[in-house]
């Protein structure tokens, strides 16, 4: 199986194979066009002392690019995992390499790549091989919107890509590869970069924002798509115009029921969900038509408390090294387990304990309701829960279906569970990759 660390970067130099399609499909990137490539950012990158470059590149090729010829001067790669301004500034220092396509880099990435190859780094290339103990790091705010850095060997992402890869091989054998998540978070680093390189299948050049973009690859029979809920939540089968035997991976939150069903209709099969965190690595899947519960991945061991909070190990989190998830399950046997949902997400209203996750599931139940997310709230004076929903008609009145979702409730819950304040959206504010956006919930807040 082929790996980023076990490549030989210079018998590919003169190889007219392709690598990568353009995410249009109007052309292609050749394994001896990627080689060049790496040989000009060899040039640049080493001219810095530092062990350490920090990188925000948006452009997923020049990503990789950046990252291999890292990897190859065996330098510690530090991913961003967005590029706004303030965030950028608080985390990247005067003595810090920083490298971007778009916002203070050490780098202009045009003149990089538009340089000439200097001849002594396809020497180099010859005797170098990556090692696989060098760091690509990630940085990860989950739910506090906090920078936090999640440190990782490559060893460890290849070995979770090689167990995704043995797990679903069928599945992906001879497809391209489409993604719609960003490649600077590590699912897609793993799912859209790391595991088609193995299988040495055709992937894209950057990821897709709309389904109507996977209809340039009609003559391909076989399409695999890397996407998340946020994704899927927006297809429409009129948008997909072209035939193919389809495989889909979606990961970084929960796929509501209704959103795959969506998706089985649309492509004709069941979404693969990932159970997994950056931390951790892919814990386990499912296949909703075939199972509710989810199933560990086999390299995968995992343990709950008396409280059911789930620790994870396996073979790419170290060895012997269990990880603390923060999510609480029921084990119904060695390989199967039903998600309650986060820990922080069960909490108690006047002594009793309910996880908001399970309102919003109930309240998914309901067909004038299209999106739900509910938080726990706590002041001087009470505690409480809060819940943003988006309705299927907007033009219902906004009273009434405040009194309408208490009411339902009701059938289901006590009282005193019940959401003290409802926020009826347009949408669930959420990052790029699907994640809750807490601090737009508590900007919305504020605002009412």
């Amino acid at each position: 199986m082929r790996k980023l660390s076990n490549t030989n970067f210079y018998s590919l130099k003169d190889s007219e194979d392709i690598f990568l399609l353009h995410k249009e499909n109007t052309g292609s990137i050749k394994y001896k066009d990627f080689i060049c490539d790496i040989v000009r950012a060899l040039e640049y990158i080493s001219k810095y002392k530092e062990d350490t470059i920090t990188i925000f590149i948006e452009d997923a090729y020049r990503f990789i690019v950046i990252t291999v010829s890292g990897f190859i001067l065996k330098k510690r790669v530090n991913v961003l995992n967005n590029n706004s301004p303030k965030y950028v500034e608080s985390i990247i220092g005067s003595s810090m390499v920083y490298i971007s396509d778009n916002y203070k880099s050490a780098l202009n990435l045009d003149e990089v790549f538009e340089s000439a190859c200097n001849d002594k780094w396809f020497d180099i290339l010859k005797e170098t091989i990556i090692d696989e103990n060098i760091n690509i790091n990630f940085y990860t705010s989950g739910s506090t919107g906090y920078p936090k850095l999640i440190e990782k060997t490559l060893k460890q992402f290849e070995a979770e890509a090689s167990k995704i890869v043995n797990q679903f091989t069928d599945d992906m054998k001879d497809s391209i590869f489409i993604y719609t998540v960003p490649h600077y978070h590590s699912y897609g680093f793993v799912f859209a970069v790391l595991v088609p390189y193995m299988l040495e299948l055709r992937f894209l050049d950057n990821r897709i924002n709309y389904l109507e973009t996977v209809n340039n690859f009609y003559e391909y029979e076989k399409i695999t798509i890397v996407t998340t809920p946020a994704f899927l939540k927006r297809i429409d089968r009129s948008s997909l115009k072209i035939r193919a035997e389809w495989h889909l991976f979606s990961s970084t939150g929960l796929l509501d029921k209704k959103v795959n069903d969506l998706a089985k209709y649309v492509f004709g099969v069941d979404v693969t969900e990932i159970y997994g965190s950056t931390e951790a690595g892919a814990m386990a899947y499912r296949r909703r038509s075939e199972n509710d519960l989810w199933t560990r991945l086999s390299v995968v061991s995992l343990k709950t408390d008396e409280h059911g909070s789930i620790e994870c190990c396996s073979g790419y989190t170290g060895e012997n090294v269990w990880i603390y998830v923060g999510d609480v399950v029921n084990m119904k046997n060695e390989n199967e387990f039903e998600l309650i949902g986060r820990e922080d997400s069960i909490v108690k209203i006047e002594g009793k304990r309910i996880s908001v996750q399970q309102i919003d599931r109930q309240i998914l139940m309901d067909k004038h309701f299209k999106d739900s997310y509910t938080i726990y709230c706590k002041s001087d004076k009470r505690e409480y829960i809060a819940s943003f929903i988006v309705l299927s008609n907007r033009d219902r009145n906004a009273e009434h279906m405040k009194k309408y979702v208490i009411e339902y409730l009701k059938g289901y819950f006590e009282t005193v569970v019940l959401p003290k304040k409802i926020y009826f959206v347009d949408s669930i504010p959420r990052t790029e990759i699907g994640k809750i956006d807490r601090k737009a919930l508590d900007s919305i807040m504020q605002g009412n």
